[in-house]
């Protein structure tokens, strides 16, 4: 064979090597544009390990995974879980389980009390092993750097709250506790039901006050409070106008108030409204003098605090002033 026929089946060879190169390299860059790339994003690699991240009233809290043994010091709380669901192992109930309302304690079927809201037993929190405490900012100020030793914490600003600051609480806990799609659903059956008892009622033109009242005083709960913020929500005036939540009141002041109505969550069967009541002033209250006194539970009204709390709320409200 000629030389130069030989030189020319080796650059043809050449030339055919490096087509078949290149089109291996083309089809392998196709290959890998097709196939996605891995998901290094925080929001999948949180998903992926389980791991839960929420605002609460100090900043950013991570929970390495869902909680399960959870300890609530608070009635809101433990009114939260119960909506959800979900059974707490502790809970602060001040050593008296009947101060939970009738359907919170029946969804509560097995939990271990850790004393008083006020002073929790730090010991009985411990043994119980829990890996979330969900603490109210102001009662357990005192306390939090205790608990922070036995668990992740959850502050929330509950006693200073009023309704709109409750509903935010309660979607917080919904997430942290993993149940943020059962949590968004249950609020929106909740508001619901607040809408129809709002539709249910006469009218809403009223000054109407919520009290606290026990042996030694009278407490009102303005619009700033829990109580007296839901009755605004449902269109009713506050006739304290006080910047405090609960101003405390005398028999005079309460005259020059003049609320419309008047509903009582007493204490004890005895409270100062009974030595008032043989006063001639107590008579010049449009409430008393128009019939419109109603005496309701304290736990339901005051301390249940959250979307169950609330709702029968809004139907004791619904039986005294509706259509």
């Amino acid at each position: 064979m000629p030389r130069f026929m030989k030189r020319l089946n080796s650059f043809t060879a050449l030339i055919l090597l490096l087509l078949l190169v290149t089109a291996c390299g083309q089809t392998g860059s196709n290959n890998q544009a097709e196939t996605p790339a891995a998901n290094t994003g925080t929001e999948t690699s949180k998903s992926a390990d389980g791991s839960i991240t929420v605002e609460d009233a100090t900043g950013t809290v991570t929970l390495t995974k869902r909680p399960e043994r959870i300890i609530t010091m608070e009635f809101s709380f433990a009114d939260a879980l119960a909506t959800l669901g979900v059974q707490p192992v502790g809970a602060a109930d001040d050593d008296d389980p009947a101060l939970f309302m009738d359907e919170v304690k029946s969804k509560l079927t097995n939990y271990t009390s850790v004393g008083s809201r006020y002073e929790p037993n730090i010991e009985v929190i411990s043994s119980l092993q829990p890996d979330l405490i969900i603490v109210d900012l102001v009662k357990h100020k005192e306390v939090m750097e205790q608990l922070k030793g036995i668990a992740p914490l959850l502050v929330l600003d509950d006693y200073q709250a009023d309704y709109e600051q409750m509903l935010k609480n309660y979607m917080i806990i919904a997430k942290a506790v993993g149940k943020k799609a059962e949590g968004q659903k249950r609020l929106e059956e909740h508001e619901a039901k607040i809408a129809d008892a709002k539709s249910k009622l006469q009218s809403t033109d009223l000054k109407v006050l919520p009290a606290v009242v026990n042996p030694k005083g009278f407490f009102a709960h303005s619009d700033h409070a829990y109580t007296g913020s839901f009755l605004a929500k449902l269109g009713f005036t506050d006739p304290v106008k006080d910047e405090n939540s609960y101003p405390q009141l005398t028999l005079e002041q309460l005259v020059e108030t003049n609320p419309q109505v008047l509903f009582l969550m007493p204490t004890e069967k005895e409270t100062i409204v009974n030595q008032w009541e043989a006063n001639s002033l107590w008579n010049k209250i449009d409430a008393v003098a128009n019939k419109k006194v109603f005496t309701v539970e304290r736990r339901d009204w005051s301390l249940a605090r959250g979307l169950i709390g609330s709702e029968k709320m809004a139907s004791d409200i619904v039986n005294s002033l509706g259509k």
